[in-house]
């Protein structure tokens, strides 16, 4: 079965990656150059899908038939196990057996000890599905995402990597401890090649709108949203100098500066959103304008009638 689900894996991944060839061959001939190093990323994902399939893919297929571990020899693999780890619970209710591990740090950064929990029920689904969980028991996990407890264990799921044929051959031989055990020494390792989380970016924080992971130093909190951003995603507000994301951002309709909610005014002429600087008496630049002209227009008349009449008076007076 798990021979099979491999095969099905890898022609899967062939399929995508005919779809994505006929994509990246569009893209060239238009000279869509963006959307052909797209498809390359993509290929690239499933050939390295496809090269971890056929890694497990051989291993099963040479993997010899083994018969149905002894009583006794399971006996003596929990006595084993018991001088192997300090903590060892068999739940009998659950029907589960775990372990715990001492406290794990991998390059300087502390993860906490890890409750290794078997579900013995589950060891028929051995091919379908870990029978297992991976439990923080003192969680440290990384800032971009709280489910990742371990670069290598995302919602209590172990990625096994080269470990997998390990694991099952050990779990179908009955070697428990050997599987406890392969299972911590995975715990205890750090692979940079695949991890949820790398542990450079595991302190830091994703930004909300683009999902970037950013360090502390180099991120940047919204007030107005609740949210951290990267650099690209944040400016701020040059009337009060208050970070604020893009999406809460606005423009004063008069000078065009970037604002924050907390300095937009409103005239009380033209309705216009406007900053500060660009209001008086809370009549906008442009409004002030536009009545200074229409003011000077007025006195322009004014002057001119009276001209007018002045004028009108001397002929009168002439006559």
């Amino acid at each position: 079965m798990e021979l099979l689900n491999q095969l099905i894996s890898i022609a899967d991944n062939i399929s995508d990656i005919t779809k994505q060839s006929r994509r990246l061959k569009i893209s060239v001939e238009h000279g869509w150059l963006l959307a052909a190093k797209e498809c390359c990323e993509t290929v690239n994902r499933f050939g390295d899908d496809i090269s971890c399939y056929l890694s497990q893919f051989k291993q099963i297929a040479e993997k010899p038939l083994h018969e149905i571990p002894k009583l006794s020899t399971l006996v003596e693999d929990l006595k084993q196990l018991k001088q192997e780890f300090d903590k060892v619970n068999f739940d009998k209710k659950a029907n589960t057996l775990s372990v715990i591990t001492e406290p794990i740090t991998l390059e300087d950064i502390y993860l906490g000890p890890f409750e290794i929990k078997l579900e013995l029920h589950r060891l028929a689904e051995l091919y379908k599905s870990a029978p297992y969980h991976c439990i923080a028991l003192d969680p440290h996990p990384a800032g971009p995402s709280e489910d990742v407890t371990h670069p290598h264990v995302s919602g209590e799921r172990l990625c096994e990597g080269e470990g997998y044929a390990s694991i099952r051959a050990a779990l179908e031989q009955g070697r428990i401890c050997d599987f406890f055990t392969i299972v911590r020494g995975i715990l205890n390792t750090y692979s940079p090649d695949s991890p949820y989380v790398s542990l450079s970016e595991w302190e830091g924080e994703a930004c909300y709108e683009c999902g970037y992971t950013v360090d502390s130093e180099n991120s940047y909190y919204c007030g107005f949203c609740d949210h951290t951003y990267c650099e690209q995603c944040s400016t701020y507000c040059p009337h009060c100098e208050e970070i604020i994301c893009l999406g809460c951002v606005g423009k004063c309709e008069v000078c065009e500066d970037q604002i924050c909610p907390n300095c937009v005014r409103k005239c009380s002429e033209c309705g216009a959103l406007c900053c500060k600087s660009c209001l008086d008496e809370g009549i906008c630049l442009n409004c002030q304008k536009e009545m200074e002209l229409e003011n000077e227009q007025r006195e322009n008349q004014i002057t001119s009638s009276n001209r007018n009449e002045k004028s009108d008076k001397d002929i009168k007076l002439a006559g």
